[in-house]
């Protein structure tokens, strides 16, 4: 009996085995498919400078109607020289850039700069003109608070931006620096950098825009190249080689400047836009724009940055 127990269980076994056999190779859980990264959207942005636009020139709807056509080629322009202490300049300029086109531009419109004592000769106001249907303001937007060090004739104006219907955003800084003293304060925009990354801390791309009368006999390229803002951390778009000036003399005064991870990865193109006559001109500064490749959910802080 038990010899025909144990021949009974070897047979049992053996059966178990070739239907395992036959059964084939086991098939383990296929891999989860990687998700396709988001595709990048474009973002046009512009700087310009309108040199000292005031009531005369918001009188004119001439002018007026020549600069709202350049502002529409871009889905953001950053306007400088805004010299109206009454602020119907900047009003009528909207109007304008929203009388045409089926398109609506909204304006973030700064507080006039010159805050602290011995800056108050010459004080200005700051605008970013944006399509609403691309972009929308995240949080307030706000000069630099320049009080303790007083760095600035003109303190920069920040803001953070967000696209629509994607999850990505971006910080913008702009700036208008007096000539005589464009090095101290280009040089003194890392503190800019560095307070807007701890205000906007969830951030990754931060932008610097404007009138950095950057070049000629205001900034040489040596004392420029010698900055920490021209260090490993921020990249320039626009080059020393730019000529950014109606003027016959070839200057780079508008620059701008990028901090992210990427850098100039971002920057899918940039150029100087010769939009207007220059026997007539609607300012002393042609536009620059730079078209950026913003990835969503990339735009933001995963850990601190380290370039």
């Amino acid at each position: 009996m038990k010899r025909r127990a144990v021949l009974h269980s070897i047979a049992l076994a053996l059966a178990a085995s070739l239907a395992v056999s036959c059964a084939g190779p086991t098939r383990s859980a296929p891999p989860p498919v990687a998700a396709r990264p988001a595709p990048a959207v474009r973002l046009r942005l512009a700087t310009f400078n309108l040199q000292v636009f005031g009531p005369t020139k918001a009188a004119r709807p001439e002018w007026l109607r020549a600069v709202a056509a350049i502002v529409r080629r871009y889905d953001l322009v950053a306007v400088q020289e805004i010299r109206d202490a009454s602020g119907r300049a900047p009003l009528r300029l909207l109007d304008a850039v929203n009388a045409e086109g089926s398109v609506t531009y909204a304006m973030a419109l700064s507080d006039r700069t010159g805050r602290e004592p011995d800056d108050r000769r010459s004080q200005e106001q700051y605008a970013y003109l944006y399509r609403t249907d691309r972009l929308r303001v995240l949080g307030a937007p706000t000069l630099y608070d320049d009080s303790e060090a007083d760095h600035f004739q003109r303190e920069p104006f920040v803001s953070r931006f967000g696209l629509v219907g994607q999850d990505a955003s971006l910080v913008l800084i702009n700036i208008h620096t007096p000539p005589r003293r464009a090095v101290r304060e280009i040089a003194a925009m890392e503190h800019v950098f560095r307070w807007a990354r701890t205000r906007f801390a969830e951030e990754q791309v931060f932008v610097a825009l404007g009138d950095f009368n950057a070049g000629c006999g205001y900034a040489s390229e040596t004392d420029l190249d010698a900055l920490p803002i021209h260090g490993d951390a921020y990249d320039w778009v626009v080059p020393h080689s730019a000529d950014t000036n109606v003027a016959a003399s070839e200057c780079p005064y508008d620059r701008v400047v990028i901090a992210a991870p990427e850098g100039n990865l971002l920057v899918e193109d940039w150029g100087v836009d010769r939009a207007f006559d220059e026997t007539a001109p609607l300012s002393d500064h042609w536009p620059v724009w730079v078209e950026l490749r913003l990835r969503p959910s990339t735009s933001r802080r995963r850990a601190p940055m380290a370039r």
